[in-house]
């Protein structure tokens, strides 16, 4: 099994960033940092699937999106938030939006929403995905390596476990809170 997986895994990559991505692409540095793969492919599989799934999503959404927001009033409201906080700034929304785990959907839904261009989507977030895939992919193989060395000498450095597991914790929480400043901005945004 574990041979089929390896075997097969920058087509996993692949096929997991066409959505959302950031667990597929982080497996696969792990898979990296193991030497199982290849780092550079694990990125290149990476870009190619969060840009395969936002070109699709953005064209459905330009295709389809317009009938979904008649049809409901809350996406009538936020579509027109969208079109406030888009204007003059949709290359920046893109590039920065490509890192909002959970929120692709609804960020393409804005994009297509608002009226941005092709000619503007597309250059804006093949730059987009080629910088998620390297930030998330280097992130994921550095840490990845760094939690493998970690826990395979804790036996040696048991008296620092805490120091250790409150490092993680603290990372995780720089995280969450990074999210939420990012959140809190753009939301700050669409009052303006």
């Amino acid at each position: 099994m574990w041979d089929a997986l390896v075997h097969n895994a920058y087509w996993l990559v692949y096929a997991g960033t066409i959505m959302e991505g950031e667990t597929a692409l982080l497996l696969g540095s792990l898979a990296a940092s193991q030497g199982l793969v290849k780092l550079a492919w694990v990125i290149a599989a990476a870009f190619a699937g969060a840009t395969t799934g936002d070109q699709i999503s953005y064209q459905l959404f330009r295709r389809f999106g317009p009938d979904m927001v008649s049809r409901n009033e809350t996406l009538k409201r936020r579509s027109e938030k969208a079109r406030r906080l888009l204007k003059g700034h949709p290359v920046k929304f893109i590039i920065v939006s490509r890192f909002f785990w959970g929120l692709r959907s609804a960020c393409m839904l804005a994009l297509a929403a608002s009226d941005v261009p092709s000619r503007v989507f597309v250059p804006a977030n093949l730059f987009a995905c080629a910088l998620w895939s390297v930030i998330i992919g280097s992130l994921g193989y550095v840490f990845s390596s760094w939690a493998t060395r970690a826990m395979a000498t804790m036996d040696e450095i048991s008296g620092r476990a805490p120091a250790i597991i409150g490092g993680i914790a603290l990372f995780m929480a720089l995280v969450v809170i990074g999210r939420y400043a990012v959140l809190k901005f753009w939301r700050s945004r669409e009052t303006l």
